[in-house]
């Protein structure tokens, strides 16, 4: 008979494991209760001794229980007996006798823990006196008189009771695997328990005989059937052995097969500069999650198990520099990374997994609202293995240290992924995860791969670098010719109008190919606050260094600020400070030299390198002869971007400026074809003041800001003069041009504004194109002018230099613009 070999249930299975004290207690109480009605009986109504023997005999055949494989529970070959004693003797006997057989079956095992105990004491006691109730039931009652009784009268109550002994041993036992184990019991009843039925049919037919046959217990019988029972005990134990050695050896190989598997996935994750241990935190988390989130499926399981092991096999596909690339990717490296997941789910698609990896591998960067990769899968279209593994996923990321930012916390951690609850990640999915994290935080994980080996490979990438350099002497003592080329290229770059970041980009690439440098900074000198500022970074742990701003003088680059001197292999810690400690490898030597325009001094450039002395007189020759170039370059980056952001923005108002207004207009069309309803112009005109030029800013700015409150989003503001602000209305423009007008004039009054003229023009009563319509509001505000003059209005010059600090119309006070 099965008996359940029991023990404590994790903590991490708290609900579990008080579901299976509450029901082994209940069983328990349910054995004591008929184990006391089968003592009263037998005292009652005295049976004499003879049963004893059967007793002995199941008792005996029950220590010799075989354990069955997968699971915590063991059979015996014991029905016959216990079946003989419901015939002949009824079911008080037999309660008694299998109670005892299960208490014996337990103090044989090496676990003896009183909750197993008690429920191998009670529950065949409990299942063999309902059925037994339920045989006296259909022959009325027991024991049976062998000579009144017709043998075919037999058959039907015979089945019965093997029947509904083998449903109640097999089905409570397995609710206690349940209990155990988080298997449904219906699988875990199919898989181990029900074809076991056959032995139970078995020993009641060879009961069933032997009763027939004899009429009482005789010991020339048991002789007959003792050898029977020992082969069918021997045959049976050794086809458990063989199937617990198929199992084992199957179980080594995938183990082996894992391993292996596990072993590569967690070196290509550490040659992508991922936190060593990620791969088997994320599987803890990922089971942990899908059983919180009711998934008992195993095949599910170990589809979520196999492909938190390998979601990022298709980071083979993607450049090394892209995968550790310390900054933001561009729009075409993450065109590049987002092929990871297809790529992976291909080259998976190769093994025949038994269980579903391939579409939780495929979609696990598939985002709730529909906006992931690589099929835009929405909600629940997206495999349950996937969304768990995508919040796991990102929250072990968060909390673990990566070469651009430090780990955060949980608190972190969870506020990101939150944020993203509904979006990104499915909300069930989330708050599951939230209730089992720190439970399964907690565990204890396996170290797996050595420590040692993973770190070798997470550093390969800077010691790759360095050895190429050392292969090739050319690239750390570049010669005159190779400096004149690189400086050629450089200029080539340049040579377009570049933005600062991009310029600062294209020059941290040439250096870093030039020198061992790992991470180029560039700092800004600001003359007001005589500090120089980093205002960019490239390469590893670029993040790291935001903000960072230091005293002239101070600090390694701000000493090289003050005294104009390149140095060379000199401590990265003066200028990082408490940053440093952040990096892994940590920074170890810097050269740094200043960055000058005709004698001005632009800012600093400084390298750093993880490497010991790793600059030689070459690199400082070399970044000095190119610094003079490099700071011009810069410098003209930094002009073009700033003049870019104020070429179409007015600094005063922050509103678009005139320039952009013309070129809406010389684009015909652009508009007109997405525009059914009524659109049109409304314009707003002061006098000038007669103060000067910072009460001019102050009148404008405060009709920006009065025009800015009527405004709904879909409406668009233009400073379109010097004196005059103009408003687009793109829908419902005519019934709209009142409501502006009158809260622009009650606005204007409050901020202390005086009068102002105001115009509309609107599809179709003014005109069907927008420039018809500007020209028809220009005319009403400019009565006195021609036709040509208004068709091309004097735009004023509010164009400052870049140290002018340009502001939006969110305060009332006027800031003066320096001329030019």
């Amino acid at each position: 008979m099965p008996q359940s070999e029991m023990t404590l249930a994790s903590p991490s299975s708290v609900p579990r494991a008080v579901f299976g004290r509450v029901y082994v207690a209940t069983v328990f109480v349910a054995g004591l209760a008929v184990a006391a009605v089968s003592l009263y009986q037998l005292d009652k109504h005295p049976i004499g001794y003879d049963w004893l023997t059967l007793a002995v005999l199941t008792v005996a055949s029950g220590a010799f229980a075989i354990r069955l494989p997968a699971i915590p529970a063991t059979i015996s070959v014991s029905e016959t007996f216990v079946f003989m004693l419901v015939l002949l003797y009824g079911a008080a006997p037999a309660t008694i006798t299998v109670a005892l057989d299960g208490l014996v079956v337990t103090f044989f095992r090496r676990n003896r823990e009183l909750k197993r105990i008690a429920f191998n004491l009670a529950e065949p006691a409990v299942s063999i006196w309902v059925a037994s109730q339920v045989f006296t039931g259909l022959v009325g009652g027991g024991p049976l008189d062998l000579q009144t009784i017709r043998p075919g009268a037999l058959i039907l109550p015979m089945c019965l009771l093997s029947t509904v002994y083998f449903l109640l041993n097999s089905g409570l036992t397995a609710i206690a695997v349940t209990s155990e184990t988080g298997t449904p019991p219906y699988v875990v009843w199919r898989t181990h328990f029900m074809w076991l039925s056959l032995s139970y049919f078995g020993g009641a037919s060879i009961a069933l005989l032997l009763v027939l046959k004899s009429g009482d217990l005789s010991l020339r019988d048991l002789g007959v059937v003792l050898p029977l029972l020992v082969i069918t005990y021997l045959t049976f134990k050794t086809s458990m052995a063989r199937v617990e050695d198929t199992k084992r050896h199957l179980g080594a190989l995938n183990k082996l097969y894992l391993s292996t598997v596990e072993t590569l996935a967690m070196a290509i994750d550490a040659k992508d500069q991922i936190t060593h241990g990620h791969i088997r935190r994320v599987q803890t988390y990922a089971v942990a999650l899908a059983r919180a989130l009711g998934v008992n499926d195993e095949a599910q399981i170990k589809a979520i198990e196999s492909a938190a092991l390998l979601h990022d096999m298709g980071k083979l596909a993607v450049p090394e520099h892209i995968l550790n690339k310390p900054g933001k990717l561009t729009a075409a490296e993450y065109e590049k990374m987002k092929l990871h997941a297809p790529v992976g789910a291909d080259i998976l698609s190769a093994i025949e997994f038994p269980y579903p990896v391939v579409p939780i591998v495929r979609h696990h960067h598939e985002n709730w609202d529909g906006t992931g990769y690589p099929d835009r899968l929405a909600g629940l279209d997206i495999p349950i293995g996937a969304r768990i593994l995508a919040v796991v996923d990102c929250f072990d990321a968060l909390t673990s240290d990566r070469p651009y930012r430090p780990a955060l916390s949980d608190a972190q951690a969870f506020e990101i992924i939150e944020e993203r609850k509904g979006r990104m990640y499915d909300p069930l999915v989330v708050d599951a995860f939230r209730r089992v994290h720190e439970e399964v935080g907690a565990t204890v994980l396996s170290p797996g791969v050595s420590q040692h080996a993973l770190s070798h490979i997470a550093r390969s990438a800077v010691e790759d670098h360095d050895r190429r350099q050392q292969a090739w002497p050319a690239l750390t003592a570049p010669t005159s010719a190779d400096e004149t080329l690189w400086l050629c290229e450089l200029w080539e770059s340049m040579a377009s109008r570049t933005a600062f970041g991009d310029a600062a980009e294209i020059v941290a690439r040439h250096l870093r190919r030039m020198t061992p440098a790992n991470l180029v900074a560039f700092y800004r000198y600001d003359p007001d606050r005589d500090e120089i500022v980093l205002c960019e970074a490239a390469g590893f742990g670029e993040e790291f260094v935001e903000g960072i701003r230091l005293a002239v003088g101070d600090g390694l680059s701000g000493w090289v600020a003050a005294h104009r001197e390149t140095i060379a292999n000199s401590d990265p810690t003066f200028d990082l400070q408490d940053r440093g400690a952040r990096f892994t490898p940590p920074l170890e030597s810097a050269l740094s030299t200043p960055l000058i325009v005709s004698g001005s001094l632009v800012g600093v450039m400084t390298l750093y390198a993880f490497r010991r002395n790793a600059f030689t007189d070459a690199h400082r020759r070399s970044v000095q002869l190119l610094s003079g170039q490099i700071a011009l370059a810069l410098r003209e980056a930094a002009l073009y971007e700033w003049n870019r952001a104020v070429e179409f923005s007015d600094p005063v108002t922050g509103l678009p400026n005139a320039r952009r207004l013309d070129r809406l207009l010389n684009s015909p069309g652009v508009l007109e074809r997405h525009l059914d309803g009524s659109f049109g112009f409304i314009g707003f005109s002061v006098e000038p003041p007669a103060h000067g030029p910072i009460d001019a800013h102050a009148t404008i700015f405060r009709l920006a800001q009065a025009v800015g409150g009527a405004l709904r989003p879909t409406d668009v503001a233009f400073r379109s003069g010097e004196f005059e602000v103009v408003v687009l209305v793109l829908d419902d423009a005519s019934r709209r041009g009142d409501e502006i007008v009158e809260h622009v004039r009650s606005s204007f009054a409050d901020a202390g504004g005086g009068a102002f003229r105001s115009a509309c023009a609107f599809k179709p009563a003014d005109g069907r194109t927008l420039h018809t319509l500007r020209l028809a509001v220009q005319k009403r505000l400019r009565p006195s002018r021609d036709a040509e003059s208004v068709a091309h209005p004097i735009v004023p010059d509010v164009h400052a230099r870049p140290s002018a600090v340009a502001f939006k119309p969110t305060r009332v006070e006027p800031l003066p613009v320096r001329p030019r």
